[in-house]
């Protein structure tokens, strides 16, 4: 009995040792899992943590440049020719609207069906008219100013960029708006 005893005694000692070295192994894969899981998490954070600074540095990236555009000065410094030619376009387009107000019978600007639409009336034939004198006349040299540096703008583009068959052509029909708009035959040269 006592030998029966001994190899059931070796056997439970041999299958302990056998349980132990695979909890052992068990214990070891689950830390490693862990670990790499561990990483992996570490890896995901990372990955998110770029991104959500990407997207931020994106985010401001466009906020300034929307700043940008939309700064009135320094759009006017990068491109003053630009700004100057709308600033001009602005003036033109406020003076035909109050001189087509002036002209219309009615301040809503609806005219009676018998009457004839407003008419352009060009800076020089505007003095003669019946405006306030040193106001009519300063309103009067400003828009011929500006009418002049418009055209002489207008000038500048076509002797640089036009081909040169059509320089000609197009200088002349330049100076013909001028001389239309400023009242002065030798307006454009």
């Amino acid at each position: 009995m006592d030998s029966e005893l001994e190899v059931i005694r070796t056997e439970m000692e041999a299958t302990r040792d056998s349980l132990a070295q695979k909890i052992g192994e068990l214990e070891s894969q689950v830390r490693d899992t862990v670990s790499e899981a561990g990483h992996v998490v570490e890896a995901t954070k990372d990955g998110v943590m770029d991104v959500v600074s990407s997207v931020s540095d994106t985010v401001t990236s466009v906020k300034e440049t929307i700043k940008e555009t939309f700064d009135i000065r320094k759009q006017v410094e990068d491109h003053p020719w630009a700004a100057f030619g709308v600033a001009i376009a602005a003036g033109m387009t406020g003076a035909f609207l109050v001189g087509s107000q002036a002209a219309t019978p009615l301040a809503s600007g609806f005219a009676p069906r018998d009457t004839a639409p407003p008419s352009f009336t060009p800076p020089h034939a505007a003095a003669t008219s019946s405006e306030p004198g040193i106001v009519g006349s300063v309103f009067s040299k400003l828009q011929t100013m500006a009418i002049t540096a418009l055209v002489d703008v207008v000038q500048d583009m076509v002797r640089q960029s036009a081909p040169e068959p059509w320089k000609a052509g197009l200088e002349d029909i330049v100076r013909d708006v001028s001389s239309q708009l400023t009242g002065d035959k030798k307006a454009g040269y």
